[in-house]
């Protein structure tokens, strides 16, 4: 499903920001970015909640269903990016897939879904692709989010460092790092434009997992997300200047 929202002033976003702050423990608008004077080029962002409808991605320990959590936290990130003034495409906001009617067995729903999500991001050859989901491995001590980036664009990796500096200092003491995707990553094996998928978190460690279902844990996400994607987009507009 696509969803094509307005801009909106900046105020609306700092207002947000500084009731985060408050109740979340959460850095005010202002530390988020490295230059207090930045304009923005603001690009189109496509925000993909991984998985949804008949997929539902991963279990975690507790039972948490991952299209779930990855939804929440991109209407989060939908809200806050809105509320910047960018303009916001969601492949799903609800809990659909958005495979083609002619698909009947749940491999082929799965299939067509990825086609239609990578058919969505050539709409908009300009724009940035950010995808949630959750992580999930055999080792239950595992934790910390990581990202990927497409390795069909240069600026793919450039922005999914960006983000990963934010998710190390913000919600983890540990420095993951940032991994090209492969073929088992459909999307971002084969997208074109600017790409990244964050893994934010794993629902096989049930410390982890309880806190990806609360809503601070989710906003200091979001927060982290839209902080890496500020200082990428200033590092941009000061190579274009």
């Amino acid at each position: 499903m696509l969803r094509i929202t307005g801009k909106h002033i900046w105020l609306c976003f700092v207002s947000a920001v500084l009731i985060l702050t408050l109740f979340v423990g959460i850095p005010a608008a202002s530390e988020i970015k490295t230059s207090g004077n930045a304009v923005y080029e603001k690009p189109v962002i496509i925000i993909d909640p991984g998985h949804g409808g008949v997929d539902g991605g991963a279990v975690g320990i507790g039972g948490t269903i991952e299209k779930n959590v990855n939804l929440d936290i991109a209407l989060k990130l939908r809200d806050v990016l809105t509320d910047a003034g960018f303009t916001v495409i969601m492949t799903r906001d609800t809990d659909i897939s958005i495979h083609n009617s002619s698909a009947d067995a749940i491999r082929e729903k799965k299939v067509s879904d990825l086609k239609n999500r990578l058919e969505m991001t050539r709409l908009y050859p300009n724009s940035i692709l950010i995808s949630i989901h959750q992580n999930t491995l055999d080792d239950h001590s595992v934790t910390g989010a990581q990202v990927f980036f497409s390795p069909n664009n240069p600026q793919s990796k450039i922005l999914a460092q960006f983000l990963q500096d934010e998710f190390n200092s913000n919600i983890q003491n540990k420095n993951k790092e940032i991994k090209s995707a492969g073929k088992n990553l459909y999307l971002f094996y084969y997208a074109e434009n600017t790409a990244v998928l964050a893994e934010c978190g794993f629902l096989s460690n049930s410390t982890e997992e309880a806190l990806l279902n609360t809503d601070e844990y989710q906003n200091k996400i979001v927060y982290s997300i839209y902080s890496g994607l500020m200082k990428y987009l200033e590092l941009n507009q000061q190579h274009n200047n």
